[in-house]
């Protein structure tokens, strides 16, 4: 019995560091794995996150059109009557001013104005006589009752032509298309949407794209 609970004594230290050893093993196993897995959890985030930069941010510079075009606006905003609610366009070097008119002294400050901004060469007026309320809706063509943006919707639907280089502008019914396109069909498609469209006139500003 005495060399039995001696053996056992012996084997107690033993038995202990084993214990000892092995659960201080445990925790850094944990930790081991914590730390693997919060690096795979940073590599996936960071991979997701470029992925996702990668599909959603696309940087366009402004040309020196985007800035003369922003300029002249703003001018525009700070004038009186019609001439503030007027838009601007301004394309390779052109600029284009769209909107009403409350006499020939709005025509004359429209010019003055445009000439200030850096960047405009030439200045084409898409200015129409203020209008006293909306087109009557006994116009011969019923479709020109329509509000001026929904006419600008219909002739892009009606045309199939949506590109940044294509811009429409309704006034008072009279359609203004600016821009650039791909070639003589899309340009007619313009045209002959903004007819059956309804437009009381249509000013075509179009211009083919240079064949490289």
């Amino acid at each position: 019995m005495r060399k039995a609970i001696a053996s056992l004594l012996g084997a107690l230290p033993a038995l202990l560091l084993f214990l000892l050893a092995g659960c201080s093993t445990l925790p850094m196993a944990a930790v081991a794995v914590d730390v693997f897995n919060a690096a795979e959890t940073a590599k996936t985030g960071y991979d997701m996150a470029v992925g996702m930069g990668g599909r959603k941010i696309i940087e366009v510079e402004d040309t020196a059109d985007d800035t003369a075009e922003q300029h002249l606006r703003e001018l525009l905003e700070t004038q009186r009557g019609p001439l503030a609610q007027a838009t601007a366009h301004v394309i390779e070097g052109h600029a284009y001013i769209i909107g009403e008119y409350d006499g020939a002294a709005d025509l004359d400050r429209a010019k003055r104005l445009a000439a200030k901004v850096p960047g405009v060469r030439r200045t084409t007026l898409c200015l129409f006589p203020q209008s006293s309320g909306p087109l009557s809706t006994g116009h011969p063509n019923h479709l020109a009752a329509n509000s001026d943006g929904e006419m600008r919707d219909i002739i892009l639907r009606l045309s199939g032509v949506r590109t940044r280089e294509v811009r429409v502008r309704v006034v008072q019914g009279n359609a203004v298309l600016l821009g650039s396109v791909k070639n003589a069909t899309e340009r007619e498609k313009l045209l002959t949407s903004a007819k059956s469209a309804g437009a009381v006139s249509v000013r075509n500003y179009l211009r083919l794209l240079a064949v490289n």
